[in-house]
């Protein structure tokens, strides 16, 4: 009898757990409507704000994204804009209409912005996930490889070129994983969502001012001090920008 009342206790946890989950589902949904409803009736900053209120309670979604993105845009802050194109980017990278709006959007920021170079541009051509695959494939072929040639010695020599051009190709996918990871975590990327963001010589309000940024422009974080972050938009302009003026994407 304790086995049984053990059991059906467990039972009811579950269905107790499933239940919270499937309301706290319907209640997304149903502000996510809400939100929507007032895009639609042309109450662009109050959808946003809709929007990132299901962000911080944890719903995370490309719709949820783009629709944020859409509705800052429309209240005229493209820089929170892009941000939540960047963040639609993760779930979608593929997809036309958000990078059709990130790029309108990206379009409308004044004055300097972000510049990659060409190794730079390689890595952001794939997301993170995307590189983690491939990395993960390369390797679980290169291991499968590897036991035919110990299961089958008489094929090694036939396979030993494409063994050998199959580890290159590894250690490219592994390499560029890495990059990716090295400038995605050590130099995150963000963007300044005040209209004029002023980028000193150093981390104080009373050092000389170096350039001007605007709403939209997209930085890298090189450092941090206190409340400032040492950014850099391309070689020939770096400097200090007070933090609350520079939306950071989340990985």
């Amino acid at each position: 009898m304790i086995f049984k009342s053990s059991k059906k206790s467990i039972n009811l946890l579950i269905l107790s757990v499933c239940a919270l989950l499937c309301s706290d589902q319907i209640i997304q949904a149903s502000a996510f409507d809400d939100a929507n409803k007032l895009y639609y009736e042309g109450k662009f900053s109050d959808a946003a704000a809709a929007y990132e209120k299901l962000t911080h309670s944890g719903m995370a979604s490309p719709a949820l994204y783009f629709n944020l993105g859409n509705a800052r845009f429309k209240s005229g802050q493209i820089g929170r804009a892009i941000s939540a194109y960047k963040e639609a980017e993760r779930f979608t990278p593929r997809d036309p209409d958000l990078r059709a709006n990130l790029q309108f959007a990206r379009n409308q920021a004044q004055g300097p912005t972000l510049k990659l170079d060409p190794v730079q541009r390689l890595l952001t051509r794939l997301t993170l996930n995307e590189w983690t695959l491939l990395a993960s494939g390369s390797i679980w072929v290169l291991l499968v490889l590897l036991s035919v040639c110990q299961w089958r010695p008489a094929w090694s020599r036939s396979l030993r070129g494409f063994l050998v051009l199959w580890f290159i190709v590894s250690l490219v996918f592994c390499g560029c994983l890495g990059a990716a990871l090295y400038q995605d975590f050590s130099n995150p990327s963000g963007v300044v969502i005040a209209a004029q963001a002023v980028v000193r010589n150093g981390p104080l309000e009373e050092s000389k001012s170096a350039f001007t940024l605007q709403d939209g422009s997209e930085v890298r974080v090189l450092d941090r001090k206190e409340n400032w972050l040492l950014i850099t938009t391309d070689p020939q302009r770096m400097g200090w920008l007070r933090r609350e003026q520079v939306l950071l994407g989340s990985r």
